[in-house]
């Protein structure tokens, strides 16, 4: 991964990590990142990276008029995980 976009997670995390406190933290979460896979029919049909984008679409919602975060906590910040293991895995598949 380039040092630069590694820094660019980094950044997003400690972003995520000090959302403000008037966002609320769900006993359960509509992002669910922890435990995310690419939708497998979407994959078949369209790809991996388009299927990942579409499963990120899907969870943050329409990001006409800028991404609206509903949520904070571990399950928002583990979405950086994600990146980082999707932006990896696609970097090795070229």
């Amino acid at each position: 991964m380039q040092p630069n976009l590694k820094d660019r997670l980094a950044e997003l995390r400690q972003y995520l990590k000090a959302l403000p406190s008037n966002i609320p933290i769900p006993k359960e979460s509509t992002y669910n990142f922890s435990n995310f896979s690419p939708d497998l029919d979407w994959t078949a049909e369209i790809g991996e990276a388009a299927a990942v984008n579409r499963e990120l679409e899907v969870r943050f919602g329409s990001h006409a008029g800028g991404l609206k975060i509903v949520e904070r906590g571990p399950e928002t910040e583990a979405v950086v995980d994600v990146l980082e293991t999707w932006i990896k895995i696609h970097a090795w598949l070229d």
